[in-house]
């Protein structure tokens, strides 16, 4: 009896002493977890990555006639020799000063187009300006691997749609390097990423707006 009583006191304080050990214990953590020096900051860390960063918006372009210094900001080498375009002189109109280059050069056999003559000057021209040879090759795979549809106001005039293609492609296939780094050729860069590009006889006040197939749509900013 006396060792069963004394059994149960020693249960009994060895249940409170592990209680108060605990309490001990949560006390301590306690007290550690809320007890912070007054002078200790507190930092919060956020990783730029998860900050959502909006892109700036593209610069508004106005789509009007093609810039004249765009020629000057690209210096393209030219397509034609001048003892062949001084013979040409004095057209009354593009199409017919085109359609003399072309007989001239030998391009053009009763009103139709020699594209293999054509092909044959492009390869050449790749040849002789290797800086432009890729330029080169986009003017046979866009200008002559098809008929064009007429590419400004004149209809039947083979020689103009080649030569408005010729050029619309030695734009847009222009490299970055190939442009002159001033601020002068900033706006015709823009122009030229994207803007249609129409001749300028498609602006003349009789003409119906977008009627040029050069220039299909024609939103005068994009």
């Amino acid at each position: 009896m006396y060792v069963a009583s004394y059994a149960k006191q020693w249960n009994d304080g060895h249940k409170k002493s592990q209680q108060n050990k605990k309490l001990t214990s949560v006390h301590r953590l306690k007290s550690v977890t809320l007890t912070m020096p007054k002078e200790t900051p507190l930092v919060l860390l956020i990783c730029g990555a998860d900050i959502p960063v909006t892109p700036p918006a593209p610069p508004m372009v106005y789509c009007g006639e093609l810039p004249d210094q765009i020629h000057d900001c690209l210096k393209t080498p030219a397509l034609v020799d001048n003892e062949i375009t001084s013979k040409c002189v004095g057209k009354s109109n593009r199409c017919d000063t085109y359609t003399c280059v072309f007989r001239e050069a030998g391009w053009l056999v009763d009103g139709t187009v020699d594209k293999k003559k054509l092909v044959q000057h492009f390869d050449q021209y790749g040849v002789d300006h290797p800086a432009w040879a890729e330029v080169a090759r986009q003017f046979k795979a866009t200008c002559l691997e098809r008929d064009l549809p007429a590419q400004g106001l004149y209809l039947n005039c083979p020689a103009y749609d080649i030569m408005w293609c010729v050029l619309t492609a030695s734009i847009r296939s222009a490299q970055p390097s190939q442009w002159a780094a001033t601020e002068a050729c900033t706006y015709p860069r823009q122009y030229a990423a994207a803007c249609p590009f129409c001749p300028s006889e498609c602006f003349a006040s009789a003409i119906p707006s977008g009627s040029c197939n050069a220039c299909i749509s024609l939103p005068r900013t994009t």
